[in-house]
C-alpha cells in the first residue's frame, strides 16, 4: 500500500514499479503515451455522455432525429442506431 501513496518513485521499495512509474512520469515517451491515455478516456466519456443525451432525447420523443443528432454532437446514423436499439 506504501507504493501507491508514494509521489516520487525514489520513495519507492520496489524497482520494477519505480522504474515504470519513472518512465510514465519523467520520461518524454512515457508522458506522451499517458497524455493519449488520458485523452482517450476524456474523448470516450463525452462520447458516453452524447449518447446517453441522445437516448433521453429519444425516450420524449419530441425532437426529430436530426435535431437530436445535432444538440448531442452525434452522427445522424448513429442516433438512429440507437432508436433502433432501442425499439428492438
Amino acid at each position: 500500500m506504501h507504493e501507491f501513496s508514494c509521489t516520487d518513485a525514489a520513495d519507492m521499495y520496489y524497482g520494477t514499479l519505480a522504474d515504470r512509474v519513472r518512465f510514465f512520469k519523467e520520461s518524454k515517451e512515457g508522458i506522451e503515451i499517458m497524455c493519449r491515455a488520458m485523452e482517450d478516456m476524456r474523448n470516450q466519456t463525452l462520447k458516453e455522455g452524447a449518447i446517453n443525451s441522445a437516448k433521453r432525447m429519444l425516450a420524449d420523443g419530441i425532437l426529430t432525429l436530426e435535431k437530436i443528432a445535432e444538440y448531442a454532437g452525434l452522427p445522424l446514423d448513429e442516433v438512429k442506431k440507437l432508436k433502433a436499439e432501442r425499439t428492438a
